[in-house]
């Protein structure tokens, strides 16, 4: 396992970096035998360094780098589910699932963002008016506790639900099994809307949530006066077969 004694760490905004020892396991085992070496300060899961916050941070303790155990181990086909490492990002995930008529359930807004790191977060997307977050989809997963010890933890438990949105707190989040939806196409169609101030971008936001898979707003903090919280929303769906064109129908879920 290679260690880095001091790497400054940011999140997502690259801002107030703060040093810890970096930790890549690569493999379950290494992983249990970092968390049960840890100091005083313990040990926290980090993917691939997008939280906006400081989630995936640990001042003067250790860091444990979990993007090398990223393996999809099990996908049925029929029943729409997949079991793969935490460390997986969800676009590579998407990636090898379209293929096969299957979308990860929440897509996020940074596609470098893992599948451990949406359990912690319990990730929410564009399509949360309809989908919900992330531990929605969620049926199980393999935790890693301070002790060393892996458990399964199943929907409906206390320890399901102190992990999904724990920001790692209750351990490392090694594997998860997926409820995946079903599309079509891998295509996307999409629109944007316009709003010329605050009412008008919340009220168009609105609209969009009730007529579309997906919707979110970019808001231009800069207007003023008569145009403050104007902005542009945006919306998708997923394109059925008949609205692609002969060129793409031939592979409609072509990546």
């Amino acid at each position: 396992m290679a260690v880095d004694t001091t790497v400054p760490l940011t999140g997502r905004g690259r801002g107030a970096p703060t040093a810890a020892r970096l930790l890549r396991p690569r493999s379950y085992e290494e992983a249990a035998e970092a968390v049960r070496d840890c100091g005083h300060r313990g040990a926290i899961a980090r993917g691939r360094g997008r939280a906006p916050g400081e989630a995936a941070r640990n001042a003067g303790g250790d860091v444990l780098d979990m993007s090398a155990l990223d393996r999809v181990h099990a996908i049925d086909a029929a029943g729409g589910t997949v079991l793969c490492d935490a460390g997986i990002t969800l676009r590579r995930l998407a990636e090898l699932l379209l293929p096969l008529g299957w979308f990860v359930p929440v897509p996020p807004g940074a596609e470098r963002i893992t599948v451990g790191g949406a359990v912690g977060a319990d990730l929410h997307g564009p399509n949360h008016h309809r989908a919900g977050s992330f531990a929605r989809h969620l049926l199980s997963f393999e935790l890693l506790t301070a002790d060393g010890s892996v458990h399964v933890v199943d929907r409906g438990t206390p320890l399901f639900d102190a992990t999904t949105g724990g920001l790692g707190l209750t351990g490392v989040v090694l594997t998860a099994t997926l409820q995946l939806q079903p599309v079509a196409t891998s295509l996307l169609l999409t629109g944007s809307d316009r709003a010329g101030d605050l009412d008008e971008l919340m009220a168009r936001l609105c609209d969009a949530d009730l007529r579309h898979t997906y919707a979110t707003a970019r808001v231009d903090l800069l207007a003023r006066g008569a145009a403050t919280g104007r902005g542009t929303v945006l919306h998708a769906d997923h394109a059925p077969p008949e609205a692609l064109p002969a060129r793409l129908a031939r592979r409609p879920l072509a990546t």
